[in-house]
């Protein structure tokens, strides 16, 4: 299948833009079930302490595990499309327009981050509390090393090439879509894309150079577990894994066929991907194999977005408010459309 333009945009419904100057967060305690909106990331600190994020200027932390949340509002109502967090005081929220919103009392204000760019963040991280990275629409890569206080934009690597079917659409090299974020230590990180992009850093992100993915289809999530191994996932139920830090790429097994995985994410050997149609993985021999996640038949409409695993404890976010929580290989239903109902379950 030819790789669709901003698949992913059209998938979470990331069609909501404005707001004003980052400001104090409201308080506001709601418990998961009250947690309506489209989720499209989270960033845990801690099994218990941590943020969701999404449409309509939704923040949300909690410090109990998930089991009661306070809203916090940075700004407005513009989506935030990715949250990362350095500890439970040091949060960044990314949204439309190259805005980044930055917190250092874990939530409680907020501040507007200046960035040389206009363009939607699609994704932010952070190594630590000083070195993070985001990158979005058309190629558009940013990096801090002061905690965010100052952004400079970093090009894609000069020898950057696409695969024909993006040159015969008209898309230049330097207009990938640029999704998936993954630091796995301060000086490693790696990220994905259109057309099967896949971006690697050695030295904390100032810097990136190309891996050859194999594939033509859009990657939205990447996920690296030691400096050899890693695994992408993106449409057409495409799961790539690498066992020499990105050098080669190979094709594993999906349990379905022509689903969209929009992140991947291990802990403690326990892995999980998430996608559309209510689609949850999970695996426990390092992304080798994977198996389908049991989930309400209801959730066939919706789509899980975003994860964060912390431990053995994680948490996986989507559509309509839908929050997991994951213990090992397996995960509660703690909010969504269904999670105070009588509901059937499962697999895909």
């Amino acid at each position: 299948m030819r790789p669709v333009r901003s698949a992913a945009l059209l998938a979470v419904g990331l069609l909501i833009f404005g707001g004003a100057l980052a400001s104090r967060a409201v308080a506001e305690t709601v418990p998961p079930t009250d947690i309506r909106v489209n989720l499209f990331g989270a960033c845990f600190a801690n099994p218990n302490v941590g943020w969701v994020v999404g449409d309509l200027g939704r923040v949300f932390r909690t410090d109990d595990g998930g089991k009661s949340w306070t809203r916090q509002e940075p700004s407005g109502r513009k989506p935030y499309f990715s949250v990362t967090c350095a500890d439970e005081t040091h949060v960044w929220v990314a949204s439309t327009q190259g805005t980044i919103y930055a917190s250092t009392d874990g939530g409680t204000t907020w501040k507007e981050q200046k960035t040389p760019v206009d363009r939607n963040f699609l994704q932010v991280r952070f190594a630590n509390q000083n070195r993070g990275t985001a990158v979005g629409d058309f190629g558009q890569i940013v990096h801090t090393e002061d905690g965010g206080a100052t952004w400079t934009q970093v090009h894609l690597p000069e020898d950057f090439k696409l695969p024909d079917s993006a040159l015969d659409m008209g898309i230049a090299p330097d207009d990938a879509l640029l999704y998936g974020l993954n630091y796995l230590d301060a000086d490693h990180a790696w990220v994905c894309g259109e057309f099967g992009t896949i971006l690697a850093t050695d030295d904390g992100g100032k810097t990136w150079r190309q891996q050859q993915s194999g594939v033509e289809s859009t990657l939205f999530g990447i996920s690296f577990t030691t400096p050899q191994h890693g695994v992408a996932v993106g449409i057409d139920s495409t799961i790539l894994m690498t066992e020499d830090g990105g050098a080669t790429w190979n094709p594993v097994r999906s349990p379905f066929q022509e689903l969209s995985y929009y992140d991947v994410g291990f802990s403690d050997g326990i892995g999980w991907i998430v996608g559309s149609r209510g689609t949850l993985l999970s695996s426990k021999d390092d992304g080798k194999t994977w198996t389908a996640f049991p989930t309400p038949i209801q959730f066939a409409s919706e789509w899980f977005r975003g994860l964060s695993l912390s431990g053995t404890t994680g948490y996986i976010v989507g559509g309509a408010g839908l929050l997991y929580k994951t213990e090992g290989d397996q995960a509660t239903l703690l909010g969504g459309p269904t999670a105070d109902k009588r509901v059937v379950e499962h697999g895909g």
